[in-house]
Order: C-alpha cells, then sequence, then structure tokens
C-alpha cells in the first residue's frame, strides 16, 4: 500500500456580495427614512385639505387619507426589511470571515504536513511502506479537513436557513403594495397602487392601455405579443387600462386580434386571449348615446357573406375569448350575446357549402387551432347561466338564428341548445313569447309546398328540443292558442302558417304534444262564454282552438309519413347513382352489341337487386286525428239536452279543423317511378348511338313505348 495525501477540500464562500447587500441596506434604509419623515408629514395634512372646497375637500381629504395608511404601511414593512436584510448582511460577512479563516487554517495544515513529511530520513520509502510516522501525518490531516467540512457546511447551512427567512420577510413586505416576492411584481404593484391611488393610477393605466394598443398594431410576433400579455395580465381586470386599451385597438384591431386568435400563431397558450376577455368585461360603458365602448362591445366582427377563412377565424377568435375565463370575468353578456348572432349569421351565409356551416369545421381541422369547442355552444352556455333568462330569450327570439340552431350539428347531441331553449322558454311575458313563436316559425319554415325538399331542421336536433320546446309553450300557452286562433279563421299569414306547421310537427313528440294539449284546456276553461240574446254563436274560442289543435295534430302524422317516404326516395337515389357510377359506367365499355345486351342485363340487375331508383313508401302507420275527432274534442263533458247549440258547436269545431287543415296544406309523400319487365328494353331503344331501334328497326313492332 502507499500513503496518500488527499486534496485540499474546497471551501467555497456563500454567494451573496456583501458590498452589494451592504449597498441594499443602506437604500432600503433609506427609504424607510423619507417613508417615516413623510408619514410625519401627512399626519397633520390627513385631516384637511386647505383651500380646497365642496366636494373636491372631500376627495382631496379622502385621497390624502387613503395616502398617510399606505405609507404608514410601507414605512413599517420597509422598516422590517431593513431590519432582515442588515442581519443577514451581518450574518453573510460573519460566514465568509469564518471560511477565509478555514482556508488559511486549511493552507498551514497542508504547508506543515508537507514540510514533516519532507524531514522523513528516507521520503519515498516511507510513503511506498506505510511507515507509521508517514500514516500518522497524513491522518491528522485527514481529521482536520473533516472537522473544517463540517463547519465550512453549517456556515453555509446558516446563511441558506437566514437567507430564506430575509426572502419570507421581503416577500411580506411587498405584500403591502401588491407584491409577492416574485418575478413580475412590478405590474403587480402598479395595479395595486392604481387601485389605492386612483388620481394617479387612473391615468398610468390609461397610458398603458394605450401602449400596449400600439404595441398590437406595431406588428407584434406570437411570441412577443404573449409576452406582453402576461406581464400585463394584472392590469386587465382594471377599468381604465381595459377602456384605454379596447378604444385604443378600436373595431379593427380588435377584429384582427380576434382574428390572430382564431389563427395558429397565438396557439403558444391562453394569455392574449384572457386579457382580451378582462378587457372585455372591464371596459367601462357609459349607456349614453355617445357610448364608444359600448359601441365596442356589441360591434359587427364577422361579416357572413365574406369569401374565404378569415371571418371563420375570427369566429373561433371569439370561442378562444369565451373559453378562457370564467363568465363572472369575461366579456360581457351583451357582447356575448352580439357575437352569437354574428356566428350564427355566418352559418347561415355559408350553409351548404362543400366544407359545412361552423367556423370549427371550415376553418378548425385546417388550420391546427387549439380550440376545441364549438364557439356557438359557448355563447349557449353564457347566456344559458345568466341570471336574467332574457338574455337567452333574445337570441332565440330571431327566427334566423333559431333556424341555424336548428340546422346545425352539435358536437354533444344538442345539450347545450337544450338548456338554452328551457331558459329562454322560462322568461315571462313578451320576450318570452317572441323566443317560443320563432321557434315554431323556424321548425315549419320550408314546409309550405308540402315538399320537405328546402326543409334544414336537423331531426335529431329538433327530436332533442322538443319537449323542452313544448314545455316552453306550454308556459306561454297565448302563443299556441293565437296561432290556433288565426288557423281556426283561416287568415293565418306566412309566419303564422309556417309556426302552425312547425307546432304540428313539434306534436310527433308525445311529451310535447300532451303539455300543448293540457295548456291549451286549462286556457279553454277560462275563456268567456257567449253574452247576449239568443242567436247564432259568435266563434268560440273554447271550441275552435281545440278544434284546430286537433288538425295541427293530424297534419304532424301526415307529415311525418311523407319525411319517411322523402327519406326513402333519397336512399333509392343514392343506390342507383352509386350502381350507375360503377355497374352502369363500366357497361358503356362494352363494344357494340355486346354493349347493348350488357346494358339490359345490367338493369335487370339493378331492377332485382334494388339499384334501379325506386322505393316503397311502405304503409301509413301513424295516428289519425279526423275531423270527427276534433268534434268529438268538443263536445266531450257538455250536456246532450243542449240540443242547437251543440250542432252549432259541433258546426263550429268542424269548420276550425277544415280551415287549419286548409292554412296547413296536405303534405304527400314522393311517389316512386315504376319499373316494368320492359323498362330496360325501352331504355335499350331510345334513340341515340347505341340505341337498339337504330340498330335494330324492326323491335320498335314488339317493344312498347315509353308510357304504355
Amino acid at each position: 500500500m502507499t500513503v496518500v495525501v488527499p486534496e485540499p477540500l474546497p471551501l467555497d464562500l456563500p454567494p451573496e456580495d456583501p458590498d452589494a447587500l451592504a449597498a441594499l441596506v443602506r437604500g432600503v434604509a433609506g427609504a424607510a427614512y423619507c417613508l417615516g419623515t413623510l408619514d410625519g408629514d401627512l399626519t397633520g395634512a390627513a385631516h384637511s385639505a386647505p383651500d380646497w372646497l365642496g366636494a373636491d375637500a372631500d376627495a382631496a381629504v379622502a385621497q390624502v387619507g387613503a395616502v398617510a395608511i399606505l405609507v404608514r404601511r410601507c414605512s413599517a414593512a420597509v422598516l422590517a426589511a431593513a431590519g432582515r436584510l442588515s442581519a443577514h448582511a451581518e450574518l453573510v460577512t460573519a460566514a465568509r470571515q469564518a471560511i477565509a479563516a478555514l482556508r488559511a487554517e486549511q493552507a498551514d495544515d497542508f504547508a506543515a504536513t508537507w514540510a514533516r513529511l519532507s524531514r522523513l530520513d528516507d521520503l519515498v520509502t516511507a510513503v511506498r511502506a506505510d511507515a507509521p510516522e508517514a500514516v500518522a501525518l497524513v491522518e491528522d490531516l485527514r481529521v482536520a479537513e473533516e472537522g473544517r467540512r463540517r463547519a465550512h457546511a453549517a456556515l453555509l447551512e446558516d446563511v441558506a436557513a437566514d437567507g430564506a427567512v430575509t426572502a419570507r420577510v421581503l416577500a411580506e413586505s411587498s405584500a403591502v403594495v401588491g407584491g409577492r416576492g416574485a418575478p413580475g411584481d412590478t405590474t403587480r404593484v402598479v395595479a395595486f397602487l392604481a387601485a389605492e391611488l386612483p388620481g394617479w393610477g387612473d391615468q398610468e393605466l390609461t397610458a398603458r392601455g394605450l401602449a400596449f394598443a400600439q404595441a398590437l398594431a406595431g406588428g407584434l410576433g406570437a411570441g412577443e405579443l404573449a409576452s406582453a400579455a402576461r406581464a400585463a395580465a394584472p392590469y386587465a381586470g382594471r377599468a381604465a387600462f381595459a377602456t384605454a386599451l379596447l378604444l385604443g385597438l378600436g373595431v379593427d384591431g380588435i377584429r384582427e386580434l380576434l382574428y390572430r386568435l382564431g389563427d395558429t400563431d397565438l396557439s403558444t397558450g391562453p394569455a392574449v386571449a384572457r386579457l382580451l376577455a378582462y378587457a372585455l368585461g372591464s371596459a367601462q360603458a357609459t349607456g349614453a348615446a355617445y357610448d364608444p365602448v359600448g359601441e365596442l362591445l356589441t360591434a359587427g366582427y364577422v361579416d357572413p357573406a365574406a369569401p374565404g377563412l378569415a371571418a371563420d377565424q375570427v369566429v373561433l377568435g371569439m370561442g378562444m375569448v369565451l373559453a378562457a375565463t370564467r363568465p363572472a370575468d369575461g366579456p360581457p353578456l351583451c357582447t356575448v350575446l352580439a357575437w352569437g348572432r354574428q356566428m350564427l349569421a355566418r352559418e347561415h351565409a355559408q350553409a351548404g357549402t362543400m366544407i359545412g356551416a361552423r367556423a370549427i369545421d371550415r376553418d378548425g381541422p385546417t388550420a391546427g387551432s387549439p380550440l376545441r369547442d364549438d364557439p356557438v355552444a359557448l355563447v349557449a352556455e353564457r347566456l344559458t347561466r345568466a341570471d336574467d333568462p332574457g338574455l337567452a330569450a333574445a337570441l332565440l327570439g330571431d327566427r334566423l338564428a333559431w333556424g341555424q340552431l336548428l340546422a346545425r350539428p352539435w358536437n354533444d347531441g344538442g345539450a347545450a341548445l337544450v338548456r338554452l331553449v328551457a331558459r329562454g322558454g322560462s322568461a315571462p311575458a313578451a320576450v318570452g313569447d317572441a323566443a317560443v313563436r320563432a321557434g315554431l316559425e323556424a321548425l315549419g319554415a320550408g314546409l309550405d309546398d308540402g315538399d320537405p325538399t328546402d326543409w334544414t331542421v336537423d331531426r335529431r336536433t329538433a327530436a332533442a328540443v322538443a319537449p323542452v320546446l313544448g314545455a316552453a309553450l306550454a308556459g306561454h300557452v297565448s302563443v299556441p292558442a293565437g296561432l290556433l286562433w288565426e288557423g281556426a279563421r283561416g287568415e293565418a299569414g306566412p309566419g303564422a302558417a309556417d309556426a302552425l306547421r312547425g307546432l304540428g310537427y313539434l306534436t310527433l313528440d308525445e311529451g310535447a304534444a300532451v303539455a300543448v294539449y293540457r295548456a291549451l284546456a286549462g286556457w279553454s276553461r277560462v275563456q268567456p262564454g257567449p253574452v247576449g240574446a239568443a242567436g247564432p254563436l259568435p266563434p268560440l274560442p273554447e271550441v275552435v282552438v281545440p278544434a284546430a289543435f286537433v288538425a295541427v295534430e293530424e297534419y304532424g302524422q301526415q307529415l311525418a309519413y311523407t319525411l319517411h317516404g322523402y327519406a326513402e326516395k333519397a336512399r333509392a337515389e343514392r343506390r342507383a347513382l352509386g350502381w350507375n357510377l360503377t355497374v352502369g359506367l363500366a357497361v358503356n365499355f362494352l363494344p357494340g352489341r355486346g354493349g347493348v345486351v350488357g346494358g339490359i342485363l345490367a338493369d335487370y340487375l339493378a331492377m332485382w337487386s334494388g339499384m334501379d331508383g325506386t322505393w316503397d313508401n311502405g304503409p301509413d302507420r301513424g295516428l289519425v286525428f279526423a275531423r270527427a275527432d276534433a268534434v268529438a274534442t268538443v263536445l266531450d263533458g257538455r250536456a246532450p239536452d243542449e240540443g242547437s247549440a251543440l250542432r252549432e258547436v259541433a258546426g263550429q269545431a268542424g269548420g276550425a279543423y277544415d280551415r287549419t287543415a286548409r292554412v296547413l296544406g296536405l303534405p304527400e309523400p314522393p311517389e316512386s317511378p315504376v319499373s316494368h319487365w320492359w323498362t330496360p328494353l325501352v331504355n335499350a331503344a331510345q334513340p341515340g348511338p347505341d340505341g337498339l331501334l337504330k340498330k335494330y328497326p324492326d323491335l320498335s313492332r314488339i317493344v312498347p313505348g315509353p308510357g304504355r
């Protein structure tokens, strides 16, 4: 073995710089002195404002008092911070001195050990042979180093522990002005002081809001914009900053920001969306005739008919703003309502396009938008949770909006729409009446000619909404009663006729039909009866309205069978198109007579396999609500001995049924084309380059012509 002299242990100094700490202590102590002096000055002035009068004097006194309280708190906090920093600086200085002494001691010990080893008679032999004298010298050195290691670690631990205590004291001291002892405290402190000192703070926040708007207009990149938004977050909820930011942006600036939010370059985080959401929710609208902030909150940011995807990205940006915050912190409900109308108007204008109507379908998948929620569903949720059900009813009061809500697909199967309709239907008086009537009109729009080809309602969405819409109509029974009264008189205008057809479709849901029927029965019982001398009875609402409802129910049953027929037609046409694009197309490439024969055989095979475009509507298994049922409904419960009155009531009921039926019209299913055994031969015999009659004229004597 060999005796090894260890390397000196590293004895690092604490990381704190004593000179910097001393300078900091002097600065904080100076601030404490200044605050103490200011506290003394304000104590006498806090109760008066010389040369100020009236409300201005009261405001000045209040402001001086607030400043005095703030200064007193800051003075105490700064004194505590100065004392703690001074104690920590002293500990750091003492630790550095102790470590310097350990280093000197270490140098002396190593020098002494090497000197003693060098005085051995044969140093090399002693070291290699583990001479007892060499081993003892090295062991003494190791023991001394271990003692220095423990002493050094204890000194550093003391400094670190005292540093943690100092950091806590500094954080607590900064809390008196809104700080948290962390990076970014500057903006938090400014926001806090702006609230405590509005005379100064409003001007400061206004300047910062305008500066942020100018920075946005300067074309900040995505990263810079997100960083700036995070830095400005503490101000976003302050009215002065929010108002200045929105006014600085204007309609064009807000639209551009929404566009960028809907694009992918701001997908790094929700900071920008959250900032805009807080600003929209905090800006001060006056409600006066000239209210620039109010105009920005409800301005039009989406062009319904704009080509391309830019408007869809604005819609997605709106969705990101709505998703970035809680309802209490985000845009006001007037903004949510305005945005919802713009979204639905855009979808209505884009309906029927190859890529769909919803912005999230049109732009989201292709651009990789971070938004995962349907913006319209977010609007519905916000309006549903509003304290005032009139806001939900206001959106539903627009027939165009209702129509698009019923036509569009919903990621949740229509659950958000169901909640929205339930909330809007609970709105009182005229607002709720308008909402449920618009729903009926949208439900029946496009059915006026008996052909549902132009009917845009999604039947799954309608089925989901039917129970709550029926309950809403029961709560606003004057709406269906008024519509049925118009139908019973045969004078329903286009809107009323559409609403009656919508009511007919609604009755296909048993729960909705029962709810409306019971509400109408209760309504009928409280209608005034005929007053005056004997003679022909005037039209009785309690007679003609229930009878008209029976006609509406019959229309609903006929409409269901008609819709079934058109669905069968669409399936048959899809099957025939698939056949023609495959087998039919292939036959056209057969040469000469082979192509003709092949075409005939293909047509027979299509007939046999149900690919020839024909279909069977099947029997109508729906319920029947005939004229006699309407009469029986109104006669039920009346005394048989009423004689002529019963006959007149029955006549009124039958007439109301007939007139309502004429207003509704008669929906009829499409008729399938008829295919006979000779149809393929006739098709092949049609004039044309490949027709059989052109190649084989004698066939005209034995092949029946079209329509025979």
